[in-house]
């Protein structure tokens, strides 16, 4: 006998969101979350800089377009519905050289076409915007907005409890069996039986296909970032979120200054790949471990010498 008709692994954004549809759209259908964590929203949902973007940085007609101007919409709409606070502070993405100008007007063609509200600023109206702001020219996306995942995350838990979904917390998922009718989804401590499984694992995303037996076509690489967080004394600072134009060499946005929902402002992220940050982990405890012994080595020599002395 199936334990749900659908079961979600995965209880970030992504993965509660899913579920959070599929009840919508099956009401009459059994709808679980499985999450290997304590709580939702504990891994890149819960750590990021909590922007509701625009999507002006993506091809028009590609997927992430599509899905980023239709989530800018939707994110704030559920907010709006459930009185989770966001604000729409507008974001101002900033060139400091006339190489960054040229970017940043193709930025704006491209939002042109995929009719994005935006603005070109020149340099004395970025300032008067943003007046400890320093550069040339400025675009200008009024759409842009914040808010704290982690709060829409806790709702969609709230609501797919209330409508008999349920999420379950520290399942750890070993294996995974494709049967005819249903498939089995092996944890430490329980297996579930589902008949439809869609996997939102987030960075274990490519280790969840590779259970059902078949090499994924894709592969993670997943990146480290870091944020420091401004003095509370300064966060009258800035008064939208502040981008450097990105380097259309790099698949990142580059280090940015965000307002968060809370008020403070936040500088990242960094870029690290991982297993250059476990490399430098190990390197470090490496390294302490030698001096530890070459601490201790001088140490009893030390007392040998002493005590030969005496």
């Amino acid at each position: 006998m199936l334990d749900c008709d659908f079961l979600v692994i995965g209880a970030g954004i992504i993965g509660l969101s899913t579920a959070w549809e599929l009840q919508q759209r099956f009401p009459q259908k059994k709808v679980w979350v499985i999450e290997k964590e304590a709580h939702e929203a504990f891994h890149q949902t819960g750590h990021n800089s909590g922007v509701i973007h625009a999507g002006i940085y993506y091809p028009p007609d590609s997927l992430k377009s599509d899905f980023c101007l239709r989530g800018n919409q939707a994110i704030k709409a559920f907010c709006g519905e459930f009185n989770i606070p966001f604000e729409q502070c507008g974001k101002l993405v900033v060139a400091t050289n006339t190489t960054e100008k040229q970017h940043l007007q193709q930025l704006a063609i491209r939002a042109a076409h995929l009719d994005i509200n935006i603005a070109l600023l020149d340099q004395h109206a970025l300032k008067q915007k943003e007046p400890n702001i320093t550069g040339i020219s400025a675009l200008f996306v009024p759409d842009s907005a914040i808010v704290n995942y982690r709060l829409i995350c806790q709702k969609l838990v709230e609501l797919i409890r209330q409508h008999n979904g349920r999420v379950i917390f520290n399942q750890t998922v070993e294996a995974i069996e494709e049967k005819t009718d249903n498939v089995a989804i092996k944890c430490i401590t329980k297996t579930f039986l589902a008949g439809k499984l869609i996997a939102c694992a987030g960075l274990q995303s490519d280790r969840v296909v590779s259970m059902l037996g078949t090499q994924p076509s894709f592969s993670i690489v997943p990146f480290r970032g870091d944020y420091y967080q401004i003095s509370n004394k300064h966060n009258d600072q800035i008064n939208h979120l502040i981008y450097p134009v990105p380097d259309p060499n790099l698949p990142f946005l580059g280090i940015h200054l965000t307002k968060m929902i809370d008020g403070s402002i936040t500088v990242g992220p960094s870029a690290a790949s991982i297993l250059r940050v476990r490399l430098m982990i190990h390197q470090c405890l490496i390294l302490k471990i030698a001096w530890t012994y070459l601490a201790l080595k001088a140490y009893i020599l030390c007392y040998i010498n002493t005590y030969h002395q005496h």
